[in-house]
């Protein structure tokens, strides 16, 4: 597949998530309010979670013959921690009641748009490669 498509769909992808918070955001008003921002806070999280593998993987050397990165479990770390937060702070919204059930299915929903397209580049990548799994070095 050309570069150019892989770029569209993950554009695409990026853009129904973002969609998906922005009207659980407008379709589910808070107290007496006309919109409710708080599910932007799930926003925070879905930047900030790559942020460390994406910097180990910069900064790492690309030797065949090297040990694993130094800071790799502190990226691993880092990465669950943010990715946790992708599903904890809209449950929590919803359990202090300060987002309506239709806000927590909607920003869910777009997490798993996320997810979905995620697991298919990993399918696609492991057939196109003919292999059994997909080792990290491979990202």
């Amino acid at each position: 597949m050309n570069m150019i498509w892989k770029l569209v769909l993950a554009a695409l992808v990026f853009t129904l998530f973002l969609f998906m918070e922005i009207l659980a955001c407008v379709l589910f008003p808070g107290d007496g309010k006309d919109v409710n921002f708080f599910p932007l806070f799930l926003l925070l999280p879905a930047f900030l979670g790559p942020l460390p593998l994406i910097l180990l993987r910069r900064f790492s050397s690309d030797d065949a013959f090297a040990s694993s990165p130094r800071g790799r479990h502190w990226a691993e770390f880092g990465s669950s921690f943010f990715g946790s937060g992708l599903i904890g702070i809209p449950v929590l919204l919803y359990t202090t009641q300060t987002i309506q059930l239709g806000a927590l299915l909607l920003s869910l929903g777009g997490l798993a748009v996320l997810m979905i397209a995620f697991g298919a580049w990993i399918t696609i990548k492991i057939k196109t490669e003919g292999g059994d799994t997909l080792v990290m070095s491979k990202f």
